[in-house]
Parts: structure tokens; C-alpha cells; sequence
């Protein structure tokens, strides 16, 4: 996906930002939103970075765009539920189907909404972590920056199994957890239990967005990406 000087370059950018922060990270982790938190350099090489993931799940994975984005009948019966267990009330534009019939596609139309203060760069320091939690978009794209073992002990992403059977607050510890190397993405749908699951040593860093197709419902302060004019969530 990428090589370990582009990553290092956006790992060296977060732990910068965390210097200017002037305050303590909340549960051990750093938030910054892209569009907001780093210079041009930064933006231009997480799209460069985010499209070649795109490309790859639009070669690969096609199935991705077909059950999830492409705008055709039953739509809203294939996305993740929202917070509040609905599914989404607007589908998204049907001339979109012409227009835009991959990822790359509606990304470079801006026709993605994304979660609250995404894309952006999470750094975690000694014990952080974020706790169980699903995306409720359609899809999500989680880039590594830091080595484990390497630059953090533990941590990892873990996951629990059964999708809309298990909730937010799920039982027992995650099904796996997984600590992908560096250059590599993990890719998930917005109805899995994650979490972050906590630092024992180290830094750890990720690239992470989570995104749907854009609706006529969609907020305006959740369709500028990586174009600025996203809301940050702490």
C-alpha cells in the first residue's frame, strides 16, 4: 500500500501534532483530523495512500462497490445500521450509477460522506486504547503507521464476531486481534465490533477513515474528507 519513508513521514506528522497539542491525550490517544490538523504535504500523500487502497478494493474486491455503494434497488437494506439501530432514510443519487461506478470514482466526485473529524491520524501512547465501538458506515480503512513489536507492544486492532448480533458493549474479550505490518490495510464493514485495544509500551499510529456513499441526508460538515471543513471528534 505504501513504503515504510511515506508512513514514517505521517507517523513523524502525528507525534508532531501531539507536541502542539498541549494537553493530555484523552484514554492514552490523539486525534487529528487531516484536513485540519497537517499541512498540504500530509493531505496530498494520505489521498495518494487512501486512493491506492480504493484502486485495490475496486480490482480485487468489486463486490465492495456493488453490495455497499453502487446506488441500485435494496440499497439501504445493504448498509450498516446507524447509532441509533436505523437504516439510512435516503438512498444516494441514482445517476450516480453512471457516473460514478467505483471508490476511486466517487471519492474523486465527492460523493463520500465520512465519520465525524475523517480521515485522520489516531496516535496512541503507553496504556491508550478506544474502547468497543462499530463505524456504522459503510466501509472502513485503517492504515498502519507504526511497526509492532517494533514501535509498540500490545495494542493492536481487535475484533468480536458476529457483525449486528453483537453490540457495542460486547462480552468477553475480541474474537482476534490483529497487528498488521507496516505498509499493509485492514478494511471492515461499519457493522463489526472493534477497538483499539490498549498500548503496553510504545507508540502506535494508524491512518483510519470510515466512509458511505453521499445522500441527500448527508450533513454538510461530513462530505469534505480530505478538502477540509470536517468537524473534529475528540
Amino acid at each position: 500500500i505504501a513504503s515504510e519513508p511515506e508512513l514514517r513521514a505521517l507517523l513523524a506528522a502525528g507525534v508532531a501534532a501531539c507536541e502542539r497539542a498541549g494537553r493530555a491525550a484523552r484514554n492514552g490517544r490523539y486525534r487529528f483530523p487531516v484536513s485540519e490538523a497537517f499541512s498540504s504535504e500530509v493531505v496530498m500523500s494520505c489521498e495518494e495512500i487512501l486512493l491506492r487502497v480504493l484502486d485495490i478494493v475496486d480490482e480485487q474486491m468489486p463486490s465492495v462497490y456493488e453490495a455497499l455503494f453502487r446506488p441500485a434497488e435494496g440499497w439501504a437494506s445493504r448498509q450498516p445500521l446507524n447509532a441509533q439501530g436505523l437504516q439510512p432514510s435516503e438512498p444516494p443519487p441514482p445517476h450516480l450509477e453512471e457516473s460514478c461506478g467505483s471508490l476511486r470514482e466517487l471519492y474523486m466526485a465527492g460523493e463520500l460522506e465520512w465519520s465525524e473529524g475523517e480521515p485522520a491520524i489516531n496516535v496512541y501512547t503507553a496504556n491508550g486504547f478506544f474502547g468497543a465501538h462499530k463505524d456504522h458506515l459503510a466501509l472502513t480503512v485503517l492504515i498502519p503507521l507504526t511497526a509492532p513489536n517494533e514501535d509498540f507492544s500490545a495494542g493492536g486492532t481487535g475484533f468480536w464476531s458476529g457483525n449486528r448480533a453483537v453490540d457495542e458493549n460486547p462480552q468477553g474479550p475480541p474474537a482476534v486481534v490483529l497487528t498488521p505490518p507496516l505498509g499493509t490495510a485492514l478494511v471492515f464493514g461499519g457493522d463489526v465490533t472493534h477497538a483499539g485495544m490498549p498500548v503496553a509500551a510504545g507508540v502506535r499510529s494508524v491512518f483510519v477513515c470510515s466512509f458511505s456513499s453521499r445522500t441527500p441526508a448527508s450533513s454538510d460538515d461530513r462530505v469534505h474528507g480530505l478538502q477540509g471543513g470536517s468537524s473534529v471528534s475528540s
